[in-house]
């Protein structure tokens, strides 16, 4: 009888298990809903947003950011004990999402290529796109390991060293 319960109860439990998925992809985006993980305010644009996924405590989760530039300070300085999985950033032609690990990015002067937070870095899939962008705005192509160090230097620059 033990026998039979203990069948029954895994056949009936093992469809439930496998219903589990872990987290993976891009984040969805509620423009106007939700906030960025960095600064606080809401995305209201998504050519220049961008989001993580991260674990923490064992448990998935994506973090929105309103401004590239938000989701390498975020990476940088806010994100203790946290596991980054992937990052992703909108195109800012197509506003799709695109790996950053894949993209190109625009890094302009803010005055030139505004963005929410003023960063002035944009994301294109097409390295083309990015040229054509940089045409008009200026600027630097680089690509994700350098836009970080680009970035901090930025930050350096105008407002001195921050420790670590």
């Amino acid at each position: 009888m033990k026998l039979c319960v203990l069948v029954v109860a895994a056949v009936v439990l093992s469809p439930l298990a496998g219903c589990r998925s872990e987290l993976s992809g891009p984040p969805k985006l509620r423009l106007g809903r939700d906030g960025c993980g960095e600064c606080g305010m809401l995305v209201n644009e998504d050519r220049c947003s961008s989001g993580l996924l991260v674990e923490r405590g064992g448990r998935r989760e994506h973090l929105l950011y309103d401004d590239i530039g938000c989701m390498i300070d975020s990476e940088r300085w806010g994100l203790e004990d946290t596991l980054v999985i992937d990052r992703y950033v909108h195109d800012h032609g197509t506003k799709a999402w695109v790996r950053a690990s894949e993209a190109t990015f625009l890094f302009a002067d803010r005055e030139r290529l505004k963005t929410p937070m003023g960063s002035g870095i944009v994301a294109f899939a097409a390295r083309a796109d990015a040229e054509a962008a940089q045409r008009m705005y200026g600027g630097e192509l680089l690509d994700l390991a350098t836009l970080v160090e680009a970035r901090r230097r930025w930050l350096e620059e105008r407002f001195g060293k921050r420790p670590d």
